[in-house]
Parts: structure tokens; sequence; C-alpha cells
């Protein structure tokens, strides 16, 4: 029984009732989508660069659930630098918020149940909230701070506090998040349209 609890708060039950074959084949699109969403960006500016992570992170998470999510995209962060285009060192912390982008809405979309209507909107909001301040504004902002201190400034002072730097970089980061989260609004409706997928998000 215990087993049973622990295993339906870490897996969704979409992923549970997949066979073997589609369990292989969704986990082998999904990781395929998230080294797509770590390498390809749509440059609105010089600084602003639109990525889709976030996104998806968070239906990545939705579909399997908080563990296969987190690894799925932490997996994918791995291959992502490993293929030729990508340049500089890897950096584990990253791999890590990745898996949390998909870890959070995992969580709460598979344990929250909310019966009145409109109740996926709400644990959709409450995933976003929660990716943007844990993860865009605490670990995600505090790796790529690091990572600035001691691997581009290797060598080199780097006296800028983490406050000074996420004041920065806050306002690129929240265009960023909004983008992904509107868009996750937006598709939670197309995605429960479709019945050949058999899924539906509640």
């Amino acid at each position: 029984m215990f087993l049973e609890k622990v295993k339906r708060a870490f897996f969704s039950r979409y992923f549970l009732e997949l066979s073997v074959g589609k369990k292989t084949a969704y986990l082998g699109i999904f990781i395929a989508l998230a080294v797509l969403a770590n390498i390809f960006s749509l440059d609105v500016t010089e600084s602003l660069k639109i990525t889709f992570t976030y996104l998806v992170a968070f239906f990545t998470g939705t579909f399997f659930g908080p563990l296969m999510g987190f690894a799925v995209c932490f997996f994918g962060d791995i291959v992502a630098f490993l293929l030729p285009a990508t340049s500089g060192m890897y950096w584990p912390l990253t791999g890590i918020c990745s898996g949390l982008f998909a870890f959070i809405p995992g969580m709460v979309m598979t344990n929250l149940h909310f019966s009145f209507r409109g109740g996926v909107y709400v644990k959709a909001l409450i995933s976003v909230l929660l990716m943007y301040l844990f993860v865009t504004c605490g670990l995600g902002a505090y790796s790529n701070y690091l990572y600035v201190k001691y691997v581009a400034y290797a060598g080199r002072e780097y006296t800028t506090a983490f406050g000074v730097y996420l004041g920065g970089k806050i306002a690129f980061s929240t265009v960023v998040s909004a983008v992904n989260y509107a868009l996750v609004f937006l598709l939670i409706p197309a995605i429960n349209a479709v019945k050949g997928l058999r899924l539906r998000i509640e």
C-alpha cells in the first residue's frame, strides 16, 4: 500500500497506464524536445533570447510525473551540451535546474486534486509560480551567478554581489518565463481537445 502511494505520487497516472513500448517511445520524444528547447531560441534582441525550456519542462512533468519529468529534462540538458554546436564547460547545476522545472509541475499536477471547474488552471498557476520563484529567481539564478563567477571569470576577480546580479538578470528572465507560461495556459485546453492523445490534463 505504501509503495503504491509513493509510485502514484512520483509518476502520473497517464504514465503508469502506458505500455512499456509507449513509455519508451514517449520518453524518447520528450528527451528530444528537451534537447531542442535547450539549443533553440528566438533572438528578440541581442540580449533577449526567448527559449522554451520552461514550456517543455512543464508538460514533461505533467505527462510523466515529477520523477520521470526530472530525469527527462536533466538528461536532455546533458545531451544538448554534448552536441557539436555547444561550447563552454558543462555546469551540473544547470541540469538540476532543468530537471526541477519538470519536477515542480509534476508534483503539483500529479498530487493536487481540485474538483471545481477550472481547477486545472489553478494547479497550473501554482506550478508556474513555484517554478518562477524557486528555480528562475532562486537556484537557477544562483547557478548562473556561480557559473559567471567561477567559470566565465576564472582567474579574474568578480566582485558583483548576487543580489545585484539577480537585479540585472531578472527582467529578461521574467519576460522569458511570461512567454513560456502564457503558452502553457493556451496549450492546456488545446491538448485536452485532442482525443487521439487519450490524455486529459486535470
